[in-house]
């Protein structure tokens, strides 16, 4: 069966197609429309663009769909697929709910017994576990108005935004240590095993009594106070591992109850590195989590919803749109560009990490797009974080960003384990990893203030490409990681196609870029005399 899956009615649209249970494309609607996060209400009442991305990679045609399974958004009506998709075999389309949407697509992203998801919309922790073929609740979700609540007046308080409390606390948190955990305990709590308590008047409390110690506002984002600041930071830090603590020990009464050997994470709130970290440190490093736990992973899990093997496992996110090398030149040649186009892939991996030993900032396109909103090794800005400048040339220069904001990191797969103190994480999603003080002057643009480093997992059937680059890097420079951010301008949704691409390139201080075995320098000389 081709089930097609849809989400994101009033932000971050996608879509997902499964075959056979199979997910075989997935795209977000922004890609196309160049407006980061919009929701398919805003594009005409549905993710067309997104819907036809998805069946040009699965060569597919609209009379193919055979079922359409949309995540029901509080509004979402079953009216929501146009006529033009309609065929007499159609059937639905069929309203999933958002909560099973996360739990259905971390199941497949890991494979385990039992999932908690934390969610943001709807605020909830919902526990489901797998029976048989089928992914069912354990119990009623427990309602996180309260915890949203709280987590929106501390960001109030703090002086960041509230759209995503979680997400904002998670970044005002870097550079600060948990010292106010221990107080949270009395304020934020799982209680009777299903609910979850949270006294803001002791919340407030805190806040009220920091803030009184101080000669300024913990809500004044700019104050040059470095007591202020600190204590800012460390309010933020202690918020988010408090709600690791709670995440974890809901896990924890859901094992007990069910007698539960496995569990993963998914939904929204476990988006937060802080967060993820955290929880990483307290349930161990083989903590499973969804690939895309983010609001457009839903996409994955509408599209897996009907399939009779719940359990079967995501291929890799290289799921949207790909382009050969006709595509580019086609694309190169209307713009009116100069290229090099270099056949031979190992002395195009040899040129592109002498640019990046040359503190270069590159540009790489290859394969198919990735689904999601981090860089995942096809459409991505590469940087040598053993550069002194290359903090300020990436977070400074190009994403404009505080210079604090950590830089991802991707490593080489034959030296990850030699440079941090914990495994890397299998999960595509970013932690936080203590680096070994020898490794340390190779990675200094990289580290943060406890010597950690910002990480994701790099796959080689995902990004083949990447791999190969991370492997010639390390053995030609002795430097085992990358910066790796998403192929984007600050604000802007990830390049999807060739075009997008050079648009990036040109509009930014990225100095090269690289498609699929193209290559585009802005500095015409060392494009044309720098092969070696």
């Amino acid at each position: 069966m081709n089930v097609l899956g849809i989400s994101g009615r009033f932000r971050d649209a996608a879509a997902a197609l499964a075959v056979d249970g199979q997910v075989v494309a997935a795209a977000s609607e922004d890609c196309f429309t160049k407006v980061a996060g919009i929701g398919y209400g805003q594009t005409g009442g549905f993710p067309t663009q997104a819907v036809e991305a998805c069946l040009t990679a699965a060569g597919l045609s609209r009379g193919d769909i055979e079922q359409v399974a949309v995540v029901d958004d509080g509004e979402t009506t079953s009216e929501v697929v146009p006529t033009v998709f309609r065929t007499d075999d159609l059937r639905g389309p069929v309203l999933i709910d958002a909560l099973r949407a996360d739990a259905v697509q971390t199941v497949a992203s890991a494979g385990a017994d039992a999932v908690l998801v934390c969610s943001t919309e709807p605020a909830a922790i919902a526990a489901f576990v797998r029976e048989g073929d089928e992914i069912r609740p354990k119990g009623r979700p427990a309602s996180g108005d309260q915890l949203m609540s709280a987590a929106g007046r501390l960001a109030r308080s703090l002086g960041v935004s509230t759209r995503n409390p979680f997400q904002s606390l998670d970044r005002l948190s870097i550079g600060g240590e948990s010292e106010f955990q221990d107080e949270l305990t009395g304020a934020i709590s799982w209680q009777d095993g299903d609910r979850i308590r949270v006294d803001e008047d002791h919340l407030s409390g805190l806040v009220n009594r920091v803030g009184e110690s101080l000669a300024g506002s913990l809500a004044d984002a700019t104050s040059w106070n470095v007591r202020v600041q600190n204590a800012r930071r460390a309010l933020a830090a202690s918020f988010t591992c408090r709600l690791a603590h709670l995440v974890r020990d809901a896990a924890a009464g859901l094992c007990e109850r069910s007698d539960l050997q496995s569990i993963a994470f998914g939904g929204a709130m476990l988006a937060s590195p802080r967060l993820t970290t955290e929880l990483r440190r307290l349930v161990g490093d083989g903590l499973s989590l969804a690939v895309v736990p983010e609001p457009a992973g839903r996409a994955l899990g509408a599209a897996l919803s009907t399939r009779t093997k719940p359990h079967d496992r995501l291929p890799g996110l290289a799921l949207g749109p790909a382009f050969s090398d006709t595509d580019i030149k086609r694309t190169l040649d209307n713009c009116r560009l100069d290229y090099v186009y270099e056949p031979d892939w190992h002395r195009l991996l040899s040129r592109v990490s002498k640019m990046l030993s040359q503190g270069k900032v590159v540009a790489w396109f290859q394969g198919a797009m990735g689904f999601g909103p981090r860089a995942l090794g096809t459409r991505s800005i590469l940087c040598d974080p053993s550069s002194r400048y290359a903090r300020q040339n990436m977070n400074e220069y190009l994403r404009q960003v505080p210079l604090d904001e950590p830089l991802p990191l991707v490593f080489a797969p034959s030296t990850a384990s030699q440079c941090l103190a914990h495994p890397l994480p299998s999960s595509l999603t970013f932690v936080d990893a203590a680096v070994k003080e020898e490794w340390r002057d190779r990675l200094v643009a990289a580290l943060d203030w406890r010597h950690y480093v910002r990480v994701h997992g790099v796959s080689a059937s995902q990004a083949p490409e990447l791999c190969d680059l991370l492997e010639t890097h390390a053995r030609h420079t002795g430097v085992p990681a990358l910066i790796e951010t998403n192929l984007c301008g600050p604000g802007e949704p990830v390049a999807c196609s060739p075009r997008d691409a050079v648009k990036t390139m040109y509009s930014s201080p990225i100095d090269a870029l690289i498609l699929g075995r193209f290559v585009l320098m802005k500095d015409y000389w060392l494009l044309r005399n720098n092969a070696d």
